[in-house]
This record gives structure tokens, C-alpha cells and sequence, in this order.
């Protein structure tokens, strides 16, 4: 787990081909996470000579809000001048989807240099008119997260506009950069629960301002220079999974005691039958409720398990116990294996359970895809994460009520399925997508 702040940390590079770096964007709802490698990258560009794409595929996240698109705009400035950012639009058909304007562009934006260097947002209070520079050469992420509406088809294609004007106080002339881009009709990957029992929280799970999502690995040429715009975005989708009882604990007993968190020790089940293609085994476990200090990229995720899941996807599961893996490299398990146990080891202040399904056998260099969860039962939700009494501030709970091929929100609170019989024989109705 990182606290999420307004900072900014650096840490020494320790894989190839990877320079991380974490920005912790403002208005983060507090996350109990592990950012495997933070970066903050943008885009934005001189107004005559502005770029925009977006930076993976668009496809559909089913949640129980709606189907969502999570998705990062590149923008880089290719010019010879500063650009500012005046205006940013994303719409389908004609009809508008999202706009970021003033004051709401930089909360939505990471800016970097010509040497992806982050820079930071505009002071709070800056004029509403000149919301974003961005340096020639350099460029910006801009984030959405765009709740589409169920009764009506899913979107073609979607186009994105970016308007710019010269950084001079004094320019008017404003520049669109535009962009369209299909929108995927491929499903989402299914998946079980990583875990059985009550009381697991979604810790962190994709939503507006969620700091996994905004999570950047940059890459760097043979030379070890920057390559501007080059990164991957992992944890688009990812999770932290923490235990809660019904009286809102989190731990009970000494916080420093990594057994006083109701998470600790409980088994890791395998989300799908597939083969296990990487793990990591034998890094310590930290002392909650702190990061271990000098943290680099290789220590982020501690002991950890990647299962290919087939399809080209493949299941990461992050800070397990030492010495708890019970699977090999390239043994076949199936779903609801026990293959190892939650722990608190790596960039992780309690114990939890960081889970996300990418497109590569590499827990940085991959990019997160979209995946549900079969059935969970949802039970309430949970806000407020206060790691000085190991309690959640709020916590309201109702009656389980099942959930079918959604990704839970964001804090959630849900059981898992009681009935192992029941798996795989429940016809449900996955929403996606709809045509």
C-alpha cells in the first residue's frame, strides 16, 4: 500500500526497461494500495502542433452503475512552443459524453517534460482560464471514466477533441486536436473470487479518481533514455482486497501485528483453471501500518503469482505470505485451488490482497484488461479507511443481494458465493454488451 497524497515519489529503477515514477493525482478517494510502479504522465501540446490517441483498446467494463469506459487520452506536443489546454470533449454520435473545462482539466490530467518528467498541476486557485501547460516536446494523460447508458447501444466508436491556444497570457486562437476511435465488442474476461468467505472490501476497484488507474510505467530505450509517451497502465482494473467485520474493524488486536488483520493468512484461491506462468517467493513481510521504506520496483508487489488464464490473459496476485506459494511454474491448477496465502509483503502497509488480469506475463510491462467476477453477494459498502484505529469510518451493510459478471464498486463491501456446488451452474445474464 501507498498513502495517496499531493506527492510525489521517485523510485530507483530496478527493472528493465521501466523508469517509475508515482503522482498521486488530488481528490482520491483514500486507497489501501499497492501502486506496483507509480508514474504520472500527460499529454497535452503546442496548438498548432497537437497529437491525441487514445492509449489502449476502449472496451467495456460491466459495473453495477452501467457499462463503463476506463481509458487514458494521449496527448503530446509535437510543436515548438508551450501549449495550454484549454478544453477537452469526448463524445459518440454527435452527442456529448464528457467535457473537462477550467478547473476541472487538471484533476483529470497528469502533465509531463520533453523527459517525462511529471510536472505538477496548477496551484488551487489558478485562473480557470489557463488550466494546463504543457512544455514543448512533452505531453499529458488525460483520464476518463465514462458511465454509458444501459438503454442505449453501445457506442461504434467514440471521438475525443482537445482544444489549445499558445501559453502567452495574451493568445485567443484556439487549435482541436481529434481523434476516433472504435469501441470493442470483445466480452470481458469472467473470473471467480480470489478468496471465500464474508466481509471482503473492493478496495480501490476502478472508479473517477482511483489512484491504480493512474498508476504509469514508463519505458525507457537501450540507451536509458525516456520515450516520451511510451508507458503501460497495468493496473487499469486492479483491486485491494481487505477483510472488514460487521462492527467496521479491519484489525483486531495490535495494528503493528501483521495476525491483528482479519485479511492476513486467508487463502488465495485461483480465479480459473490455467497454468501458472511466474511467481516471486521469500521477500519478508513489512510492519503494518507503514510502507517499508526505500521501496523500489522490484520490492512493490512482494511475493506474488501470475496464472495464465488463456486467452492471452493472465491473473496477478500481489503480497502474499512468504513461504506460503504452493504451486510451481508452469503447473496446471484449477479454479478455486488454494495456491497461496495473503500476506503483507512488498509496497503494502496492511495486509491485502492485490488482484488485476493483464495482457502479458509481466506484472509492469502488460497493459490491464477488463474482467467480472462470476457472483459475489453484495452486502454494503465501506468508506473512510483510518489506519490509525484499523477501522473503516463508515460502513453501512444490508442484506446480501447477488451480483452476476459485474466488477464490484469501488469500496464495496460482498460475500462470496456459500454453495461451491452452485459454481458453474447458475445461468446469469451478462450485460455485455449490448447492441
Amino acid at each position: 500500500m501507498i498513502r495517496h497524497g499531493a506527492f510525489l515519489r521517485v523510485f530507483r529503477q530496478a527493472h528493465p526497461g521501466v523508469a517509475p515514477m508515482s503522482l498521486a493525482p488530488r481528490r482520491i478517494p483514500h486507497a489501501l494500495c499497492c501502486h506496483l510502479l507509480g508514474l504520472g504522465l500527460a499529454g497535452a501540446t503546442h496548438a498548432a502542433a497537437l497529437t491525441v490517441k487514445v492509449h489502449h483498446e476502449l472496451a467495456v467494463l460491466p459495473t453495477p452503475a452501467g457499462r463503463v469506459l476506463v481509458h487514458e487520452l494521449d496527448v503530446r506536443n509535437v510543436g515548438g512552443s508551450c501549449a495550454r489546454i484549454v478544453d477537452v470533449r469526448a463524445s459518440s454520435d454527435a452527442q456529448p459524453l464528457r467535457r473537462y473545462q477550467g478547473d476541472a482539466i487538471a484533476p483529470n490530467a497528469l502533465v509531463y517534460d520533453a523527459r517525462m518528467n511529471p510536472l505538477p498541476n496548477p496551484a488551487p486557485g489558478a485562473s480557470a482560464l489557463h488550466p494546463v501547460d504543457v512544455p514543448a516536446g512533452g505531453g499529458a494523460v488525460v483520464y476518463f471514466f465514462l458511465v454509458l447508458d444501459d438503454n442505449l447501444p453501445l457506442p461504434e466508436a467514440l471521438r475525443h477533441e482537445v482544444d489549445s491556444t499558445d501559453c502567452n497570457a495574451a493568445a485567443t486562437t484556439r487549435s482541436t486536436a481529434v481523434s476516433d476511435t472504435p469501441v470493442s465488442r470483445a466480452a470481458p474476461v469472467v473470473v471467480g473470487l480470489p478468496f471465500a468467505g464474508h466481509g471482503w472490501v473492493a478496495g480501490d476497484s476502478p472508479n473517477d479518481f482511483g489512484v491504480h488507474r493512474r498508476t504509469l510505467i514508463p519505458l525507457r530505450d537501450g540507451g536509458g533514455d525516456p520515450i516520451v509517451g511510451r508507458y503501460h497502465v497495468p493496473e487499469r482494473y486492479a483491486i485491494d482486497w481487505v477483510k472488514v467485520d460487521a462492527d467496521a474493524h479491519r484489525a483486531l488486536g495490535p495494528l503493528d501485528r501483521n495476525a491483528s488483520y482479519l485479511a492476513w493468512g486467508e487463502p488465495i484461491l485461483a480465479v480459473a483453471d490455467g497454468t501458472i506462468s511466474r511467481i516471486r517467493d521469500g521477500m519478508a513481510e513489512g510492519t503494518p501500518p507503514y510502507n517499508p521504506p526505500n521501496a523500489t520496483v522490484e520490492m512493490a508487489a512482494g511475493n506474488y503469482i501470475m496464472q495464465d488464464i488463456g486467452g492471452g490473459h493472465y491473473a496477478f496476485y500481489a503480497h502474499l505470505q512468504p513461504g506460503s506459494l504452493r504451486v510451481r511454474v508452469g503447473e496446471r491448477v484449477r479454479r478455486g485451488q488454494v495456491i497461496a496465502l495473503l500476506g503483507n509483503s512488498g509496497n503494502s502497509s496492511e495486509a491485502h490482497l492485490h488482484f488485476h488480469v493483464s495482457d502479458a506475463n509481466d506484472p509492469l510491462l502488460s497493459e490491464g484488461v477488463p474482467y467480472v467476477f462470476e457472483r459475489y453477494q453484495a452486502t454494503g459498502l465501506a468508506g473512510g479507511l483510518n489506519e490509525r484505529n484499523g477501522l473503516f469510518d463508515d460502513l453501512g451493510l444490508h442484506a446480501p443481494s447477488p451480483r452476476f459478471a459485474l466488477m464490484p464498486p469501488s469500496y464495496a463491501v460482498l460475500d462470496a458465493d456459500a454453495d461451491p456446488d452452485a459454481v458453474g451452474a447458475w445461468a446469469f445474464p451478462i450485460r455485455y454488451p449490448a447492441q
